[in-house]
């Protein structure tokens, strides 16, 4: 915990919750020596200073990107404080546009930075069960919305395959996996069951181009199964997304590095996710100071030698501009080139579809433009929040939700929530046990 710095100047306010007790208390947002930090304090239990972006200005710029939000259908009323009844309530003002199904909480690994806390442990839901969530989703949603299956390791279900069956019977056209890839790189008949179901891609962990990496992040040497995966999926045509968990210390330096792989590799990965390590639930590797989409989008710019500038990546307007950017590398004439680099920001505002998955937003634009670029790598970044970093303010605005077996929708970062003891907001809804309260 930070001490105050002097001579800081308010540039906003919002709500947050204490980080020992989740009780929702008032936020400044300041500056300090040109970065930014939240200012909060507890009756009970203090104040924290918390980083949230290393330069003021780009802090400025990236905030006031205000894009126009598909509105979500309201499944509570808010009769507690945010956000102890999410659902959502009718206090969120976003609408949902990828929504994560928990089909076990078993997983075939121990990672030192799960924010699920996934042991061999519970009974996993039925297919009765997952296909009354289905349905419910559809009921709110639509067939349009994106449906993660997680866990937990979903593949360690035999029976992954039908529920990706049943997801797409039921209507959902876009359903992929988010997976560790132990068990796709050694059985690549479950890719080509999954392919047959109707799986529209593969997301999964990969953390760096070596295993000292993994070793700190994943606690084993699994840097080639990544690389056999990968292959498995390229022998049966499945796309990829690679998701990195970025950790200052650990693995910052390779982000640069897992960039240039995924282009080389653009024929089977599609995208790649840079997420800032959050301290939910499991987080064992000790670390100077939590990294920040600000940072991430610096270091992009440093390890890229200038290819991903510091306002090449924009806000991508499902949610709050400081929850998630990103841009599209696309190929033109001889060289990558980012498209946020094409489209004026008027252009982007005027033409923003929030229809658009994330991953194509700016080349849905390029396309209206009946521009034709060869099939590119896109590229986001997304902003977690945990219990320290929780900004009230943007999680109303969420557009990445948990669906329960209420037919809840959950915004993923209360979904996750921890509090400093490790107790849990909202518990996975396979286990069903009561929700930790605010205790002051």
């Amino acid at each position: 915990m930070m001490t105050h710095p002097e001579h800081t100047s308010i540039i906003g306010r919002t709500l947050s919750l204490c980080s020992f007790c989740m009780k929702q208390i008032e936020a400044q947002i300041i500056v300090n020596d040109n970065a930014v930090y939240m200012r909060k304090n507890c009756a009970e239990h203090g104040s924290q200073m918390i980083y949230l972006w290393p330069d003021a200005d780009h802090y400025r710029w990236m905030r006031d990107f205000r894009l126009n939000h598909k509105e979500m259908a309201v499944h509570t009323l808010a009769d507690s404080a945010c956000p102890h009844n999410c659902g959502p309530c009718d206090r969120h003002m976003g609408s949902a546009t990828l929504i994560e199904l928990e089909v076990t909480q078993r997983c075939n690994m121990r990672c030192p930075v799960c924010f699920m806390s996934a042991e061999n442990i519970g009974e996993d839901p039925t297919l009765d069960e997952l296909s009354a969530i289905f349905h419910k989703i559809f009921a709110r949603s639509g067939g349009s919305t994106s449906i993660q299956i997680t866990g937990g390791e979903p593949t360690v279900r035999h029976d992954l395959a039908e529920i990706v069956r049943l997801g797409r019977r039921i209507g959902f056209k876009s359903i992929e996996v988010n997976t560790n890839g132990l068990v796709i790189s050694r059985n690549p008949e479950l890719l080509k069951d999954l392919k047959d179901a109707g799986v529209s891609g593969i997301y999964m962990q990969f953390d760096g181009l070596d295993d000292r990496i993994y070793q700190a992040t994943r606690g084993q040497n699994i840097h080639a199964d990544k690389l056999q995966a990968i292959a498995n999926c390229r022998a049966v045509g499945l796309p990829v997304v690679l998701a990195m968990t970025i950790i200052e210390g650990v693995n910052d330096d390779q982000i640069g590095k897992v960039v240039d792989f995924a282009l080389n590799n653009i024929d089977v990965v599609t995208g790649v996710a840079l997420q800032p390590a959050f301290s939910s639930g499991r987080f064992d590797v000790e670390t100077p100071r939590g990294l920040t989409m600000g940072d991430v989008i610096f270091k992009l710019n440093d390890q890229t030698d200038g290819l991903i500038g510091i306002h090449d990546m924009w806000p991508l307007g499902c949610s709050h501009p400081l929850c998630s950017c990103g841009t599209q590398l696309i190929w033109d004439r001889n060289h990558f080139v980012p498209a946020t680099k094409l489209i004026s920001r008027d252009e982007y505002e005027q033409s923003f579809d929030p229809s658009s998955p994330q991953g194509s937003i700016f080349a849905d634009i390029l396309a209206k433009r009946n521009e034709t670029y060869a099939a590119g790598l896109s590229l986001i970044i997304m902003s977690y929040m945990d219990a320290n970093t929780i900004d009230l303010g943007r999680l109303k605005e969420c557009s990445m939700v948990v669906a329960t077996d209420e037919g809840r929708l959950i915004p993923f970062c209360a979904y996750q929530l921890s509090n400093r003891a490790g107790e849990r907001l909202y518990q996975p809804w396979i286990f069903k046990e009561k929700q930790f309260a605010a205790k002051c």
